[in-house]
Parts: structure tokens; C-alpha cells; sequence
């Protein structure tokens, strides 16, 4: 499907970690689309930079630096929405911190979960999971009084969540997998949604540090986000929740029902809700579509 003509005209955008990579490739289409976004990360120059370019477009974008580890710096962000927009119609939950943060080279010499510090397992659940959790609580009641809006949470891989040596990566990461499975539920017949969208593999970003020794003409192009991420955050995608999408699997030149097809899965892992056996409670079925 070409996303190309979708229009975001004041649709209002908040998205983590927009500096680089996946972050700022969305919010700049973002902002091509017509949409009005508010970006953060901690690096002001780098945001300097994309506003820059955001500057080129019909949308509108205001920056924010902001820690995502501190709940103070959260709430700030939730404000400034508030009074420049009016309020947040889709949020995406993209920013992360990686393996390579702890071990340049964890490719070649993987990071047993006994070697990560307790601090850094707090910092990458802080970063990975909690920040998108505190912000999504802090959205949803404006969203469900309006109808309408948008979760979108940037997860990895399923088997790079469970791959040995991708502590504590793999279960922040997870975790936050699992968050958007309950939280697409939970918004069910609200008219927002909950969705996880990921590149498909290793990107073409700093995350995926040159150590690692994978050619970068072989890694996915940040901009593979950006046909999924317009349409998650369109009218189009209305009623579709709970999933996941893999970028790499989206053809932007294929039809709708067949570009979902390659792309879609439920959010979390295949028979999720099937296998306990809960008295007077029939086990969920899992749907490839909703």
C-alpha cells in the first residue's frame, strides 16, 4: 500500500527518542504527512538538527529535551503537549537503549545475564518499558474522551528477546511486547489502540554498532518504519490493535489487505492466552488479524 497520500493534518504526535534512527525517520514523515509532533531525546543539537529539516515540511514540530528516565521529564513532556496541541492523539513509544550500550562487541562476546549490574537492568527497564508505560497512562484518558488515538510501541525481534546473551535487552524489550498485548485488550471498543511495530531485524542505526561486524548494506533502512508508522497512524488503521508489524515485511507498492498480510501477527507470541487453564474462563483464540 502507498502511504504516500495519507493525510495527518493536525493530528497531534508525540515520539521518544527522535533524534536518530527509527525515531526521527518517522517523525519527519510525520511531519511531511501534515501532522503536528513533539519530539524528545537528550541530545539537543541532534534535535536541532531534525527540526531543521522538519522546517521543510507542511506539518508542524516543536522539540523537547527530556530524560526518559525521569518521571519529571515525562510529565514536562505530557504538558507541553497539552499547551502547544492540545493534547496527544498518537504516541510512539520508540526510545531504547541496547546491548551494545553495555558491550560493543557483544556479538562476538555475548553478555551473560550474571555479568549486567543490577543498575543497568533497572536503567534498561527504565528506558525500554517504563517510560512508554508511564506515558501511555498518562495519554489514554484525553484519547478515551476524544475516541479516538494511537499506541505505538517500538519493540525488536521475538527471538531476539529470547536469544542468549541479550540481557537485559531482550526482557525489557519483552516485556514491553507483552504490555501491548494487555493494553490492546484493555482498549478494546474505545476507539484507541495498541499496536507494536518493529524494523524486522538488525537497522541500519547506531544500535547496531559496526563491532558487530554485519555489513550495513545488508541492514534494514530506518526509513522501512515509515509507510507502517503513517498508516498505524492514520484513520486507516481504525480498529486494527494488538498486533505487531514487522517493517521489513510491509511492500508500500502491494494492496492494503495484502501488505497486512506480510506484516501482521498478534502482538507477543503465537497462542499467548490459549494454554492456562482458568475455571469458567474458555482460552483466548489468537487471530493472525483483528
Amino acid at each position: 500500500m502507498n502511504t504516500d497520500q495519507i493525510d495527518l493534518t493536525g493530528r497531534r504526535i508525540i515520539v521518544t527518542g527522535a533524534s536518530r534512527g527509527l525515531g526521527r525517520a518517522m517523525a519527519t514523515a510525520f511531519v511531511r504527512h501534515g501532522a503536528r509532533v513533539l519530539i524528545t531525546a537528550t541530545n539537543q543539537e541532534a534535535l536541532d538538527e531534525v527540526m531543521a529539516e522538519c522546517d521543510k515540511s507542511s506539518g508542524d514540530c516543536i522539540a523537547v529535551t527530556a530524560d526518559v528516565t525521569q518521571p519529571k521529564d515525562l510529565d514536562r513532556m505530557i504538558h507541553m503537549a497539552e499547551m502547544v496541541f492540545g493534547g496527544t492523539d498518537v504516541l510512539v513509544n520508540n526510545a531504547g537503549i541496547a546491548v551494545s550500550s553495555l558491550r560493543a562487541d557483544f556479538w562476538q562476546r555475548p553478555v551473560r545475564f550474571w555479568e549486567v549490574e543490577m543498575a543497568d537492568y533497572r536503567r534498561f527497564f527504565e528506558i525500554n518499558t517504563f517510560s512508554a508505560l508511564q506515558l501511555s497512562r498518562a495519554v489514554i484518558p484525553g484519547m478515551m474522551a476524544r475516541g479516538w488515538g494511537r499506541i505505538i510501541n517500538i519493540t525488536t525481534s521475538l527471538d531476539t528477546m529470547l536469544r542468549p546473551g541479550m540481557a537485559p535487552y531482550g526482557g525489557s524489550k519483552s516485556a514491553l511486547e507483552a504490555m501491548t498485548a494487555v493494553m490492546g485488550g484493555d482498549l478494546e471498543g474505545t476507539g484507541v489502540t495498541a499496536n507494536v511495530l518493529t524494523p524486522g531485524g538488525p537497522a541500519d542505526t547506531r544500535m547496531v554498532p559496526k563491532e558487530m561486524g554485519l555489513p550495513r548494506e545488508a541492514l534494514i533502512s530506518a526509513q522501512a518504519m515509515v509507510p507502517p508508522a503513517v498508516w498505524l497512524a492514520s484513520n486507516e488503521s481504525d480498529g486494527v490493535t494488538a498486533c505487531r508489524f514487522l517493517a521489513a515485511n510491509w511492500s508500500p507498492e502491494l494492496p492494503l489487505k495484502q501488505a497486512l498480510e506480510n506484516a501482521r501477527a498478534p502482538a507477543a507470541w503465537m497462542g499467548y492466552g490459549t494454554k492456562a487453564v482458568i475455571p469458567g474462563l474458555e482460552p483466548r483464540a489468537v487471530e493472525a488479524t483483528n
